[in-house]
């Protein structure tokens, strides 16, 4: 008896102190935090994320921008550390764009994901209001759509789309919501239609042919309805054929101006004033949309000054009353034919060869003098030059190289940064 209690007096202090040692390596209260205390800045929120390391930095970096936000009430999305890998040059796009790139990313009011109705898309201003950078008045806009599946998912120039992963995250000042994707600032109407969506060149090279091109991109707070490449090239000799200022009206037909006009506010029954004050018609029918009878393909481009919503025909300001036939599955154009058009896979698309050259572009060794032009039935007059033997740059493109291809365009832009 005597030595089991010497074992069990013993033993307690030994137990004892393994019990106070294993107290002494546990976390203290305020380092067993999950959550950051209510109230906490921006920055104390992020260190409790995993994955946003690179974004911290940017706060850290650009923290005069984040500065005063605690008063202001705002939505901050927060690219995850795989956003930015896959991006590969946010560093290039700080340099170009510096503080507008990071004022894209916050929102000006406090959106909660859960206030946003399956099904719905609306559009929310953001901190970027810099006219070197936006024309839109109030701030330039993000898209934000919750899917079906509940997903809510944020969509931003070039329709770079990111999907939130970690939702409503509560800071001083507002709420921060954790998305897979970099959001890009939308560029101007040239950039964006060439780089990103190949499917609307001929629209803007006979912008470019009629002198145009800086009305439409200039212009603030626009809603282009910009036909398909197959659109012009159906009818290509009567567009080629066309006096410039009757090419020149009918374009001034697809812009509106001082209204911003997203997919969803385009109302059955409504009407839109063009440039010239000569009015678009919009019908719905199902989940279709049409202006006049041409039916919108790829909707919600964003753009600098705007948006651009892309058609699969061509519209006249003569033909104001045409209206869609819902009972076909594709809309008949409202122009003639003034004669046979190029036909097969090989026939250029009109007006591309209006398009500025951008790379590769060939330079002469004297400016060209035109000795002889030669309409071989492609559609395309051709100049030689009399010196250099260096033709004048061209741009091509093919009909129908992807109707409503914006998103695959962009998917091959992303992929090759």
């Amino acid at each position: 008896m005597i030595g089991l209690s010497s074992q069990i007096v013993f033993g307690l202090p030994r137990a004892l102190l393994a019990i106070v040692a294993i107290l002494a390596c546990a976390p203290t209260s305020a380092s067993a935090q999950s959550s950051p205390q209510p109230g906490a800045d921006l920055r104390t929120v992020l260190a409790y994320e995993q994955n946003v390391s690179t974004f911290s930095q940017i706060v850290k970096d650009y923290a005069n921008l984040f500065t005063n936000l605690t008063t202001s009430g705002v939505t901050v999305l927060v690219p995850n550390d795989s956003a930015f890998r896959r991006f590969g040059r946010w560093h290039d796009m700080l340099k170009s764009k510096s503080v507008a790139a990071v004022k894209y990313h916050i929102l000006q009011n406090t959106l909660s994901v859960k206030s946003v109705i399956k099904g719905d898309s609306i559009f929310a201003p953001t901190k970027l209001s810099d006219r070197a950078f936006t024309n839109v008045t109030g701030g330039q806009q993000l898209i934000i759509t919750k899917q079906p599946s509940n997903e809510v998912v944020f969509t931003s120039g070039y329709a770079t789309r990111g999907t939130v992963v970690v939702e409503d995250l509560e800071f001083y000042g507002g709420l921060i919501q954790i998305i897979d994707s970099v959001m890009m600032v939308p560029e101007r109407l040239e950039t964006t239609l060439r780089d990103a969506y190949p499917d609307s060149t001929a629209f803007l090279g006979a912008l470019y042919a009629t002198n145009l091109t800086s009305e439409f991109a200039n212009t603030p707070n626009v809603t282009i309805f910009a036909p398909h490449n197959a659109a012009f090239w159906q009818m290509a000799r009567t567009f080629l054929n066309m006096e410039k200022a009757e090419l020149k009206r009918i374009l001034r037909y697809h812009m509106v101006p001082r209204r911003v006009e997203h997919s969803w506010q385009l109302q059955n029954a409504s009407s839109l004033n063009t440039i010239d004050d000569n009015a678009v018609h919009i019908t719905r029918f199902n989940n279709y949309v049409f202006v006049n009878s041409a039916q919108l393909l790829q909707t919600d481009i964003l753009i600098a000054n705007g948006v651009v919503h892309m058609i699969d025909n061509v519209l006249s300001p003569a033909v104001a009353s045409a209206r869609p036939d819902v009972s076909l599955t594709s809309q008949r154009p409202v122009f003639s034919a003034t004669a046979s058009s190029p036909t097969g896979t090989a026939a250029p698309t009109p007006f591309t060869s209006d398009l500025p050259c951008t790379v590769d572009c060939p330079v002469p060794d004297a400016t060209p003098i035109a000795t002889s032009t030669d309409e071989s039935g492609d559609g395309v007059v051709r100049t030689t030059s009399s010196r250099g033997n260096v033709a004048a740059a061209r741009c091509t493109g093919l009909p129908g190289a992807g109707v409503g291809l914006g998103l695959a365009a962009m998917g091959a832009v992303m992929a090759a940064l």
